[in-house]
């Protein structure tokens, strides 16, 4: 009869599981834009806010976007005011843009 002994050593032989991915966290940028939302007309040296991905930062895109409409930069239907600012402030902030004329928002990620 053969007994067959693994010899001991001082590492561990099981191999590690990679981590975990963390999610990215995010932040948003508010752009003043054209009626056509072109690249061109949004100006990072003029919007040059960023809010993070957190109640604090949602709420205060919402004041920004509150602030900008009620200086007639910007408009939004009376009828998509709700749908937009929850999308703001407990949905995709990115998808309040479409209810938004000379406004648009983006997200980025935060490393």
């Amino acid at each position: 009869m053969l007994i067959f002994t693994m010899p001991r050593t001082s590492k561990s032989t099981t191999a590690k599981k990679p981590a975990a991915a963390k999610a990215a966290a995010q932040a948003f940028l508010f752009f003043n834009c054209d009626g056509e939302k072109s690249e061109k007309s949004k100006n990072v040296f003029y919007n040059h806010e960023v809010f993070r991905d957190m109640g604090v930062g949602r709420k205060a895109l919402w004041a920004k976007i509150q602030e900008e409409l009620a200086a007639g930069h910007i408009q939004i239907a009376e009828e998509n005011k709700a749908a937009a600012q929850e999308a703001v402030l407990s949905g995709n902030p990115v998808d309040a843009g479409q209810y938004i004329q000379f406004g648009d928002i983006f997200a980025v990620e935060c490393h």
